[in-house]
């Protein structure tokens, strides 16, 4: 059974500066009612995947629809020019969570998706990118309970990739605030809450003295227990480990998670699901890896190819990876391409500069079911769904 029903993927505008919210129902869409219909179908579904992969570039046609928007935010004008700067997350709790929108240098609006409203959330000490990981951790009561309850205790730590002193670090409190009442302090109202914290260690080879260490852009990201988050850096091939109890970091060694962003526990299969790092990269594979310590190597267990090549037309530009529960999951893999037309003239310029450059979005989302038989594991595949946008609208990412 899976313990998520949706995935929410956020649709870009840039033209008019709006971020649309549209949710996909996975188990009607994406899955097979069973795992040994996702077997039974695979031969077909595979001929078919490959066949329509392959006219990807000249289709113009070809896709799905997207759901229609369950709510949209806009953005300032000034802002439209830089979606590398406005960032999304769920924050997971109860049910499916709520969706937050933290706009470049605006306030941020925290969607609850259940009760379809909207409210501001407190501003962050630091700009927030696009691609900023985000890690979902039980608050100390929570951890007791095993579950969140009415006192909050749900935490989100993000962390911004960056070098040096643009690798920001930072908390979001859900707690009972405190406040003045006739000189005593009584217990406020459950809300949110940001608390800066100092940035992941991540330094590299030592430098000479008088240039001290250098520390590196942070790439991956886990919660190894319920008060310990690994940080990982691809650059200064090392990892750090952060007490969230203590507030502290400690180095944890010369290895590096084998992953990019946000690390998945599954606790059916006692194992740790990531995708790899997407730039540019063709290979498109999922890997299952033991972290079952902060202090030594992660040991990989599985590594699957879950899509195809695409044509050399299309560059991978980000992934993203959602833990459903229970072993499965929704993959969701963006490409983009560009296309140039002659100018006036009918030539293309040496340049480019002035040809007509139309940029192309394709996003493909992959579900995959991940079993143990005996001591193996294998990957079975579900179904797909591509979505190709074109002009100023692209899925800037899936939730």
């Amino acid at each position: 059974m899976m313990n998520r029903q949706f995935a929410n993927m956020i649709v870009r505008d840039g033209g008019r500066g709006i971020y649309s919210l549209c949710r996909l129902d996975l188990a009607r869409h994406l899955f097979h009612p069973s795992t040994a219909a996702a077997q039974a179908a695979a031969p077909a579904a595979k001929a078919n995947e490959t066949k329509g992969l392959l006219l990807l570039p000249t289709t113009s046609s070809c896709g799905d629809r997207l759901p229609s928007p369950s709510i949209k935010f806009s953005i300032t004008p000034a802002m439209a020019g830089s979606p590398y700067m406005h960032f999304f997350s769920l924050l997971r709790g109860q049910a499916e969570g709520s969706v937050m929108f933290v706009p470049c240098y605006d306030n941020p609006v925290l969607y609850n998706i259940d009760k379809e409203s909207v409210a501001g959330v407190p501003l962050p000490s630091f700009p927030k990118q696009s691609d900023s990981i985000s890690l979902s951790v039980a608050g100390p009561r929570a951890r007791v309970h095993r579950q969140y309850d009415d006192d909050g205790q749900q935490q989100l730590y993000v962390i911004t990739r960056g070098n040096g002193d643009d690798g920001f670090f930072e908390v979001l409190n859900y707690r009972r605030t405190g406040f003045p009442w006739y000189g005593r302090s009584h217990a406020g109202p459950l809300w949110w809450s940001w608390k800066p914290l100092p940035s992941p260690q991540l330094y590299g080879p030592a430098c000479p003295p008088d240039i001290g260490r250098k520390v590196f852009s942070p790439t991956a990201a886990a919660v190894v227990d319920d008060t310990t988050i690994c940080v990982s850096s691809v650059d200064a091939g090392s990892a750090c480990a952060f007490d969230t109890a203590r507030g502290e970091w400690r180095q944890a060694g010369g290895w590096v998670l084998p992953c990019d962003g946000a690390a998945e526990y599954v606790s059916e299969l006692g194992l740790w699901f990531g995708v790899e790092h997407a730039k540019r990269n063709p290979d498109h594979r999922l890997r299952a890896f033991d972290l079952s310590s902060s202090s030594s190597p992660p040991v990989v267990r599985q590594t699957w190819s879950y899509l195809d090549r695409l044509p050399g037309e299309w560059l991978t530009s980000q992934r993203h990876l959602l833990n459903l529960g229970s072993g499965k999951f929704c993959i969701a893999t963006s490409f983009q391409s560009i296309e140039r037309h002659p100018n006036s003239w009918g030539c293309h310029s040496d340049d480019g500069l002035d040809d007509d450059i139309a940029l192309h979005d394709l996003t493909v989302l992959t579900e995959v079911e991940v079993v143990r038989r005996g001591d193996e594991l294998h990957m079975i595949n579900h179904k797909r769904k591509i979505y190709r946008l074109q002009d100023d609208f692209g899925i800037h990412c899936v939730l």
